[in-house]
């Protein structure tokens, strides 16, 4: 497993753990005391959580800046700069502060969701007492029913990362993929603007990657200028990553290795407006694209979650998805056994 799912994984197990302190409700007994110890549980998990997702993700975001970094100097050497003109050496002070300030936000993001965590499973805890209550006075329903009916309900979505502005609640383990990818991109970017500067360079590419978004469209396969100095280029206001996943990044751009008409052409396209230029064949590509991406992105959640229970059971994604798309016998063996694995933990409590 790669280390940002080893990342997103202690997310869909931290989900999958609170969502079965909800079932334990079914036994039907319930008081304040069962409450307390209940909500105790709960925090335990997320400080847990929060813990092990801050030492992951500090890793991976000081490994990220540093490929940056190292890629900035090869895109440099490519374009015909003398090995010995490059100064490599990752100074601490520069370095560590935008290290340090992107793992502050992705901090606070991991904080976030965690709030968002604790307050929609307690939510969710207080809802199937509540609901199961008020069935068995109007209803006449049994405890027992009324509650394992509440709790079914109430363990139907996954836990809540985020809740956006229109209200959409986001699971937590997707929220922070997202959170990741776009932090770790981010890292990369700054790693290499940052070793461009200090070895002297002001213009800097943003790659064109063909079939993108509407957003990165208006953006890519442009030179910038970092400072703003060179006003033949616009000036490196908005950087990539432009969204979470986005694949864009800079690299240094070197005039005296262009040619007059690449200088010439360069100078033109950077200027162009700042509309989305999509064909009409891109935009249908594109969508289709984003379309496969869905399905495969579920794929993965499901692998996540097997992963996270059957860790020595379950394959590597590649053969998971392969198994699960012609419905083998060995898929159907590894869902009897994800079953009864969630049924265990669920009795033990």
């Amino acid at each position: 497993m790669a280390d940002t799912d080893k990342l997103i994984a202690l997310y869909t197990r931290a989900s999958q753990r609170l969502l079965q302190l909800i079932q334990i409700l079914e036994s039907g007994s319930y008081s304040r005391r069962r409450k307390e110890q209940i909500f105790r549980q709960i925090d335990d998990v997320l400080s847990t959580l929060t813990n092990d997702a801050a030492q992951e993700a500090a890793v991976l975001m000081g490994h990220s800046y540093t490929e940056g970094a190292k890629e900035a100097i090869e895109g440099m050497k490519a374009q015909g700069i003398l090995e010995e003109r490059i100064n490599p050496t990752l100074q601490p002070l520069i370095h560590q502060q935008a290290v340090q300030a992107i793992m502050d936000e992705t901090f606070f993001r991991i904080l976030e969701a965690t709030d968002n965590m604790s307050l929609d499973t307690k939510r969710r805890v207080e809802e199937v007492v509540r609901t199961a209550t008020e069935r068995m006075l109007t209803e006449g329903v049994s405890r027992r029913e009324a509650t394992k009916e509440a709790v079914a309900k109430m363990t139907e979505q996954d836990i809540t990362g985020i809740i956006t502005k229109n209200g959409a609640r986001i699971p937590a383990d997707k929220y922070m993929n997202g959170v990741v990818q776009y932090n770790l991109r981010k890292a990369h970017v700054t790693g290499a603007e940052n070793m461009i500067v200090q070895n002297g360079y002001d213009l800097v590419y943003v790659n064109y990657v063909g079939i993108t978004c509407q957003f990165c469209a208006k953006y890519q396969g442009r030179v910038y200028s970092i400072s703003g100095a060179d006003p033949r280029f616009p000036k490196l206001e908005l950087r990539p990553p432009y969204h979470s996943h986005c694949v864009h990044s800079l690299s240094a751009w070197i005039e005296e290795y262009q040619t007059e008409e690449e200088v010439k052409r360069m100078i033109e396209v950077s200027n162009r407006p700042f509309t989305d230029n999509r064909t009409e064949a891109d935009i249908r590509r594109y969508n289709e694209i984003q379309r496969d991406k869905a399905r495969k992105n579920e794929t993965r959640k499901q692998w996540l979650r097997y992963k996270a229970v059957l860790p020595n059971d379950t394959p590597n994604l590649r053969q998971f998805a392969s198994q699960k798309a012609r419905k083998t016998a060995k898929y159907t063996e590894l869902q009897e056994l994800y079953r009864k694995a969630n049924a265990t933990i669920k009795a033990e409590g």
